[in-house]
């Protein structure tokens, strides 16, 4: 007899009862079957799985951490769905008989199709509806089976556009996949929203009126003329003092400070940027000239056979013209030549390039973060990209992107450390006064609560848990840590925000808290100058150590989640990379206790 194993993407009453009568299988789970479920309903969870335990069906809730779901190649597939696998379904959903029956000759405007199938794929895991959610819950039922030794896996889903690619990539781990019709009239916020974008012009209207934060941007009588629109990430910053700052271009060049504009969100960013006399708008756009707006459409061809894959085309469609007028309008009104932005990891881009260019400007991102690999959602379309090197255009040529000018420019902020190191210094002399003979900076990355569908608090409490251990046990030790985002970041540590505490009452710990929007005001090198010993600890990212070892500094990097594939394993594993916290520490503690320290120890 089989072994077999049933898993419910959501368990309630009607998902079980749809199964039954939907899967001969499936009306066997009072003959020893073993039910496991991701997430239930309230009802499932107070009654259905009790009464089900009373006829001894097994039913347990599947407990994983993403940080533990690794394939063959010691690789988080975290990491390898849009390194791979997201790929792979983007190419078959392009191919697919359903995408060719909904295409149109309209779809041939600008960067609307890029724009149609980057948005498919679009979104993280954390993300219920997406492709990287389905494709994440199949690799941990897999990882799961494997511990049981189950042969034969059921998982049941909500049903969803382009079922069929799904259960070929499930089926490749011998899962049967099928799903189950869920209630798409519910009414909830997003089916509200995706109601209203069926309707560009009142969308746009119903989003000004509900922004209380932007009812003065169409009022501000500003005298614009060829402007440069910024689209930053919140580093409000025009002090030439190295922290980050979405003007960090402009402070060391002659670039007229007349000529940029901003979107500020509070009082209070409007009141700075003022006073540097720069240029900012908020949110909202005037409601007649959104309604004078006119666009060509993109036309879809509806084909019965394929309701929902038609759905999900339509609602990128809407967005798309919803995009596309807010933008042109915005352009126009603030009479905006270049778009200037950093950010490229999802589709809204190309919509807002499509836009720029309608109002004979051009638009261009600067490179922000170091790719050590290729994703999905580096897939980009600009003008001009600024780049930091050749691996860098390489590692882009490989993401479909549609570049049309590449500037190699070297690392962007290697200024900064000239206006830093004072600073810096004087941190580590009030550490040594305390005691410390050597410091050590830590860099984190973020964090969030649920730690299955992302790596967790878990993960980023070891960041400081392991060093402040040692600095409390070594009183010659110190440590500074820049955190990625500081809002918030003693409620994610949650009991070891005590230890950090204690440490910070020994004189011999610092932690920059200073914060823009989002993240930290201080930048990794800030940090890195008061250390003799920098340390970041996600590998796959590694940002923010490549900053330091470009400065010169020495600097390790912890690959706890798993990131093989990564250019930094180039760098030497046991001096550079490490595969955690623990053996990271016997090594640096190892370093600082040799004359002269082991030999190419954080050296890049």
């Amino acid at each position: 007899m089989k072994n077999t194993a049933v898993y419910f993407e959501k368990l309630s009453l009607s998902s079980l009862l749809i199964a039954m009568l939907s899967n001969i299988g499936i009306r066997n789970i009072f003959l020893g079957f073993n039910i496991y479920y991701f997430d239930s309903s309230v009802f499932a969870r107070k009654i259905l799985i009790p009464l089900l335990v009373m006829f001894n069906v097994l039913v347990k809730q599947l407990h994983f951490r993403m940080v533990d779901i690794i394939d063959e190649n010691g690789e988080s597939v975290r990491i390898r769905i849009p390194r791979v696998d997201l790929w792979d379904v983007k190419d078959k959903i392009k191919n697919s008989e359903a995408f060719k029956s909904f295409s149109n000759s309209t779809w041939q405007q600008g960067l609307f199709e890029s724009y149609l199938l980057k948005g498919l794929i679009d979104d993280e895991i954390t993300e219920k509806d997406s492709v990287s959610r389905i494709l994440y819950l199949v690799l941990v039922v897999n990882w799961h089976a494997k511990k049981y030794d189950y042969d034969d896996l059921i998982l049941l889903i909500s049903n969803r556009p382009w079922l069929e690619i799904y259960k070929k990539y499930a089926n490749t781990y011998n899962i049967s996949l099928f799903s189950i019709p869920t209630n798409r009239f519910i009414v909830n916020k997003k089916n509200l929203k995706n109601f209203l974008r069926k309707y560009p012009k009142i969308f746009l209207i119903f989003k000004n009126i509900t922004n209380i934060n932007s009812i003065k941007s169409h009022s501000n009588n500003l005298q614009l003329n060829q402007m440069m629109y910024v689209d930053g990430r919140g580093d409000v910053n025009l002090d030439n003092n190295g922290n980050n700052s979405d003007f960090f271009w402009y402070l060391n060049s002659d670039f007229p400070i007349e000529k940029i504009l901003y979107k500020y969100i509070s009082d209070s960013e409007k009141k700075y940027l003022d006073n540097h006399n720069l240029a900012s708008v908020s949110e909202n756009l005037s409601i007649f000239d959104i309604l004078k707006k006119e666009l060509i459409k993109p036309i879809t061809n509806f084909d019965s056979r394929y309701a929902l894959e038609f759905i999900s085309i339509k609602t990128l469609a809407n967005l798309y013209c919803i995009e596309q007028i807010y933008w042109r309008l915005f352009f126009k009104t603030y009479a905006v030549k270049i778009y200037f932005s950093w950010y490229r990891f999802n589709n809204n881009h190309m919509a807002i390039a499509d836009a720029i260019r309608d109002n004979g400007g051009i638009s261009t991102i600067w490179q922000v973060a170091f790719q050590g690999y290729n994703v999905s959602s580096f897939e980009a379309n600009f003008d001009i990209y600024f780049c930091y090197s050749k691996y860098s255009y390489e590692v882009d040529k490989l993401s479909d992107s549609k570049m049309k000018y590449y500037v190699i420019t070297g690392y962007l902020k290697d200024y900064a450390s000239s206006f830093m190191k004072e600073s810096a210094l004087k941190l580590r002399k009030k550490l040594e006064q305390n005691g410390a003979k050597k410091i050590v900076s830590v860099i984190d990355e973020n964090s969030m609560d649920d730690s299955r569908w992302h790596s967790g608090h878990g993960l980023q409490r070891e960041n400081y848990s392991y060093i402040l251990e040692k600095v409390l046990e070594e009183k010659w030790l110190g440590v500074v840590f820049k955190p990625k985002r500081s809002i918030d970041l003693r409620k994610r540590l949650g009991p070891v925000a005590d230890l950090l505490k204690k440490a910070e009452e020994t004189g011999r710990c610092y932690i920059y808290e200073d914060s823009g929007r989002y993240t930290s005001s201080a930048t990794p090198v800030l940090a890195g100058l008061s250390a003799d010993i920098c340390i970041h600890g996600h590998l796959c990212a590694g940002t923010a150590a490549m900053e330091c070892a470009l400065e010169g500094l020495p600097t390790l990097l912890i690959d706890r989640e798993g990131s093989p594939y990564s250019k930094l394993y180039d760098l030497p594993e046991g001096k550079v990379v490490f595969k955690d916290w623990p053996s990271a520490i016997e090594a640096l503690m190892k370093h600082f206790s040799i004359p002269g320290g082991i030999s190419g120890f954080g050296d890049w």
